[in-house]
């Protein structure tokens, strides 16, 4: 079976914490058990083109970067680090000491075509692997468990069981081949990616355990304490069926975005499928992956990470000596922090040392040891929501990374893949049926199952649409090795996993009311042709999950079904090749229902009368019937303005007033503050201190509401386009189907376009410099400029690294001599024959290189999402390889290496010389915080006439800091800066700006 406000003002004098503060010094009670630990290093690369090797891809110039770079920026995690690591405990007596690590089928077989072309970095890259293999735990366990994985890094949560099979069985046969010894009993799903439908083909495969990243415990259960600051939008009701542990707290000292379970969701437990045909239930293990100190961990590590002074916090929860809090540490091992020197060799070695110093207090364990010294019981069944990390668009329960909503245009090629998918996997399914052991089934499995790489979803449109044509490429070639089996066709129709929209009916998601009316949709292909698609739907009577919910045969506790005939639509792809085949998407909708939970399947039938039935999905319908949902009467004249045009906002067919909800320069899923001086008559602040809510007027006598805005051509700030939502007086919303409404100007040109011709923008502006050469910087709402002097004009090889995060020192590129902090994406530029290129880009990207260097690249794809801030640095290197540090940008300490404090802080305000040259304010200032009191966050702003070193912080009334928001040099300017309080309780707090020789200090009140 499915299983205040307080306002505390504390008057003190702002002196008191200018002389230091009150550290935490917990320690645990002596009765209690040790907390254990334990790390998960994920490996992985893909095949960059199905289907050829690293090598071929290289010499075929498949991409404007080179792919070899990408393998020998990571040597050590592939080749000796982890396994360095784990000696280090090995030899200092640890008995449970270990790690696990994913290392995916796809990377194996990289690695080996690299070595066998030569590259030296790589020759036997298996030996410090295959050495430690055999070393054990106390417990006989392996020390480094090589965990069970998918071999193309496949996303498990929306594929089938016989692809879920294949995918395992493959890396079965690598992981022997390539390290010997006996296959893990646990896995890691690629992007800890895990639904409860995978448990059947993971069990069928000997796997006991699987790693899941603990929010979707926290959200599956009663009382939640939901936040927006974990950037998830609300759990759905259906999920919601494990009871309230009781045990909600929020850490200090780390970055956690909601209230965490101390210790019941950090306990293994059993969770379970139940075959909706034959309702047998099969069970197994789900093991924790901390969601918050896992993203920390995996910023450089223990001191990166305080291990103490964060998981010393758990210790009062940890007093079960049967079941001890169990804290995994999951994060990639070959990126930023996570994969660097000092990770696996330093900080690790300090890690050991902290163990030794704490025997009693924390243990370092593998997942197995700790497993078969802590079993969970058996009867202890949860329920877990579907769901992935937060480093996959934060690991919502739709699988969105890979199911991105349709465009302006009604395109998305996440759903044209999965389209593609469906139809070429009803091809293999069948030639399987009929020939299992045919060589042409078992290549078409292959082209198939590398289609299925969730790698080739991750960049949207990215460098011509590249990535988005590998499930086509791959998909093309499986049908055509899987239609020379000839024979009867007996397989049923293949059904992509049923979606919804939305996905919160008739409740809110991110507070904002959904329509009760919900559409049912999916893909649905037969090769044979389908004679019937059918939604089928039905409602619980108590609203209560139970074992009739999970069956088709249901019970008296749950109404009869309900069938709605599905309709299909053609969605021509935009891909290049073209698929040769493509499933249909079909759709139905379920509509009137409120108050209601509601499961739901599809049926097809195929023209064999071969039948197929989806899994069974469940859904909580909420009690709203007024959300606008899908705004038809919303308009605005004229229909393509420019700037300097004002524009009239019409909303027809209502009968009550509403504010228009609104920001400017939309990318991603965030917009920006409109100055006021774009701001109608009677409007506000939104409490998130972001949007705006200007009044309409109306409704008439013809239910229609008007406002006009713009235009918005001042000086001020520019606005490449407006982004809005209706918010009706009675608080419900009309957000457009989830999608906003966005006016662009100029014909639907999402912000300026930079002009590639090797000469700084005209919009850029010069944010640091050093001697002659500058760093420029420029932002549309979408891309990020950069440019500085080329390396023919510097008679230096130059690369410009962006991150959105300082982490550890890394090697430098290029096999250049020293190193710098971890970045994400570099442009580089030789001065020997003026080469340019991106590397590490996933976002898309430009460049140009003249007597500068330049390029953009898109933020949002980069990183997927639109960090706070980026940080920028140059470097000018000798041109030979091995060449050193000869100068950077900003100035550095002169030691060879670009340090994390050597970066320039951008926070998007400043984005044209014009607004550095009319908006200069005359004066240092700080304004007062608003909105003040405040919960969770609030916005600070700032100026200064000049180009100063800033410092803005955070101090609690004992003086310690509790937030830099500010640290690094800025030029003139207005600045506006975001405090998410997170985890701080209520209280009074204060802020000091520290520009050149102006500080000032002002008091802000958070209240929880």
């Amino acid at each position: 079976m499915k299983k205040n406000l307080r306002r505390i003002f504390l008057l003190l004098f702002v002196s008191v914490f200018l002389f230091g503060f009150a550290g935490n010094n917990t320690k645990k009670a002596a009765s209690n058990p040790p907390i254990y630990i334990a790390f998960l290093w994920h490996m992985h690369q893909p095949i960059y083109w199905p289907y050829e090797s690293v090598v071929q891809t290289q010499a075929n110039n498949r991409y404007p970067f080179s792919v070899f770079d990408i393998f020998n920026q990571r040597i050590g995690p592939y080749t000796s680090w982890p396994a360095g690591a784990v000696e280090k405990g090995i030899a200092a007596n640890l008995p449970h000491f270990g790690a696990q690590v994913s290392f995916s089928g796809s990377l194996m077989e990289n690695l080996n075509n690299l070595e066998a072309d030569g590259n030296q970095n790589f020759q036997n890259w298996k030996s410090s692997w295959t050495a430690i293999r055999p070393l054990k735990t106390s417990l006989g366990n392996p020390r480094l468990d090589l965990v069970g994985f998918g071999y193309f890094h496949p996303l498990m949560g929306l594929i089938d069981y016989l692809d879920i099979r294949k995918q395992i069985e493959m890396h079965k046969q690598a992981v022997a081949a390539n390290f010997g010894g006996t296959y893990s009993k646990g896995i890691f799903p690629p992007e800890n990616a895990f639904s409860e439908r995978m448990i059947p083909a993971l069990v069928d495969e000997g796997l006991q355990w699987v790693l899941v990243d603990n929010i979707h415990f926290e959200r599956a259960c009663k009382n939640y304490p939901y936040s927006t600051g974990g950037n998830l939008y609300e759990p759905n009701k259906a999920d919601q069926v494990n009871p309230d542990p009781g045990d909600w707290t929020q850490l200090n000292g780390v970055w956690e975005g909601t209230k965490i379970s101390a210790k019941w969701a950090h306990l293994p437990h059993y969770d379970e499928y139940i075959d909706p045909a034959t309702g047998k239930a099969t069970k197994m293990i789900v093991v924790p992956a901390d969601r918050y100190l896992g993203v920390e961990d995996g910023r450089g590590g223990f001191g990166a990470l305080n291990y103490d002074a964060v998981m010393s916090q758990l210790e009062s929860y940890n007093t079960d000596p049967n079941h001890p809090i169990l804290i995994v540490l999951a994060h990639d091992g070959d990126n930023y922090g996570g994969g660097s020197d000092s990770y696996y060799n330093s900080n690790f070695q300090n890690f050991v040392d902290w163990l030794q110093a704490n025997p009693s207090r924390f243990v370092c364990t593998t997942i197995q040891d700790y497993l078969q010294m802590f079993p969970p019981d058996t009867s202890d069944v949860i329920h877990v929501e579907d769901g992935s990390w937060s480093g996959a668009d934060n690991g919502d329960p739709e699988f969105k990374k890979w199911l991105g909503d349709p465009d302006a245009n009604g395109y998305s090629p996440d759903r044209n893949s999965w389209g593609v998918i469906t139809a070429a996997k009803n091809f293999v399914f069948t030639a399987n049926q009929i020939d299992s052991t045919s060589s042409n089934t078992e290549n078409a499995w292959k082209y198939l199952l590398v289609g299925e790489s969730s790698d080739y979803w991750y960049w949207d449109y990215s460098l011509n649409g590249i990535w988005d044509a590998h499930p086509t490429e791959a998909s093309n070639q499986a049908v055509q090795y899987a239609e020379q089996v000839k024979g009867t066709d007996l397989t049923p129709p293949t059904i992509f996993l049923p979606q919804r929209i939305p996905y919160d009916p008739g409740a809110t998601m991110w507070g904002i009311n959904q329509t009760n009316n919900v559409s049912i949709w999916s893909y649905v292909y037969d090769i044979s042709g389908l004679k019937s698609v059918t939604l089928k739907y039905r409602t619980d009577n108590d609203g209560t999950l139970s074992d009739e919910n999970y069956t088709y045969a249901g019970g008296s506790g749950v109404s009869a079904w309900t069938d709605e005939s599905m309709t299909g639509a053609v969605k021509v792809s935009e891909t290049n090749p073209q698929p040769l085949y493509k499933a249909e998407e079909y759709s139905a909708a379920i509509n009137g229902l409120n108050d209601k939970l509601i499961d739901y399947y599809i049926e097809a039938v195929d023209s064999n009368n071969n039948v197929a039935r989806s899994p069974i999905r469940h859904c909580w319908i909420g009690a709203n019937q007024t959300g606008q949902g899908g705004g038809s009467g919303v308009s605005w004249s004229p229909a393509s303005p420019t700037q300097n045009d004002s524009i009239l906002i019409t909303v027809k067919g209502v009968s009550q007033g509403a504010k228009l909800h609104w920001g400017i320069n939309y990318s991603g899923s965030v917009w920006q503050k409109p100055d006021s001086v774009y701001w109608t008559p009677g409007s506000s602040l939104f409490t998130d201190g972001i949007a705006v809510e200007s009044p309409f007027s109306g409704p008439d006598t013809t239910n229609t509401l008007q406002l006009k805005l713009g235009p918005f051509n001042n000086a001020k700030q520019k606005v490449q386009s407006v982004a809005f939502v209706i918010h009706y007086n009675d608080n419900t919303w009309d957000n457009n189907n989830n999608q906003n409404y966005e006016i662009n100007f100029g014909g639907g040109s999402s912000g300026n376009t930079f002009v590639m011709d090797g000469a700084v923008d005209t919009s850029a502006i010069s944010v640091a410099s050093n001697g002659n050469d500058n760093l420029y910087l420029g932002w549309n709402g979408t891309d990020l400029y950069v440019a500085t002097q080329s390396a023919q004009s510097v008679g230096k090889d130059v690369f410009i690294f962006i991150s959105d995060t300082l982490g550890a020192l890394a090697n430098a590129p290029w096999a250049k001599v020293g190193q710098v902090a971890g970045y994400s994406a570099y442009l580089a530029n030789e001065s020997t024959n003026n080469y340019v290129s991106w590397y590490n880009a996933t976002g898309s990207t430009n460049k140009a290189a003249g007597n500068y260097l330049e390029g953009t690249i898109n933020v949002q794809q980069q990183f997927g999402f639109i960090p706070a801030k980026l940080y920028i640095a140059v470097g000018q290197y000798q041109t030979n390889d091995g060449g050193a540090l000869q100068g950077q940008i900003p100035s550095g300490n002169g030691d060879g290496n670009i340090d994390p404090n050597e970066f320039y802080t951008f926070n998007y305000t400043i984005t044209s010389v014009n607004d550095a040259v009319q908006n200069l304010p005359s004066q240092f200032s700080l304004s007062q915080n608003y909105p003040n009191p405040f919960n969770p966050s609030t916005v600070i702003e700032y100026s200064i006439p000049q180009r100063e070193n800033v410092s803005l912080k955070i101090y609690d009334v004992l003086g310690k800091e509790v937030a830099s928001l500010v640290d690094g040099d800025k030029s003139a300017g207005k600045y506006s800066v975001r405090f998410n309080a997170g985890s701080l309780s209520s209280g009074v707090y204060f802020y000091i700006l520290r520009a050149g020789d102006f500080i000032s200090t002002k008091k802000l009140i958070l209240m929880k």
